[in-house]
């Protein structure tokens, strides 16, 4: 989740940079980094096929192909379609986020709504009876 994460964020601070420049390839390649380290990882996911491949699969094997197009685009200087790539993955990561946030019943959702609603347990501090003090 923090690679994923980590390429939002980059994702979104490329759209602010200037294009072209060293800072703009270099948060670029950072970010194909970043993505491929995502979709890579999604391989250790098995849950949606009941342990076996899934549709998350075959999207991740998407994004690695099309990152390897857009980064063999831009050294063939096809910017339009660099471009074009890089922006269709960028808000194909920002949808999977957002889907796997706020889809009922994803661990992700359940955790945050988890987090949200305050449903985790308060410790006791010193002296309450679950810290082993005397009652009061």
């Amino acid at each position: 989740m923090a690679v994923a994460t980590a390429a939002i964020l980059l994702g979104a601070a490329i759209l602010l940079m200037r294009r072209g420049t060293s800072r703009h390839r270099w948060a670029g390649r950072l970010w194909v980094s970043a993505m491929t380290a995502t979709a890579t990882t999604s391989f250790g996911i098995r849950e949606l096929g009941h342990g076996n491949l899934s549709w998350l699969h075959a999207l991740s094997v998407y994004v690695l192909v099309g990152l390897a197009l857009a980064v063999l685009a831009i050294r063939r200087g096809d910017v339009m379609a660099h471009r074009r790539q890089m922006m269709g993955l960028f808000t194909g990561l920002v949808i999977a986020g957002v889907a796997a946030v706020a889809v009922p019943g994803r661990t992700l959702s359940s955790a945050f709504a988890q987090m949200w609603h305050h449903d985790a347990r308060p410790v006791a501090v010193m002296g309450g009876s679950e810290a082993g003090g005397a009652q009061q």
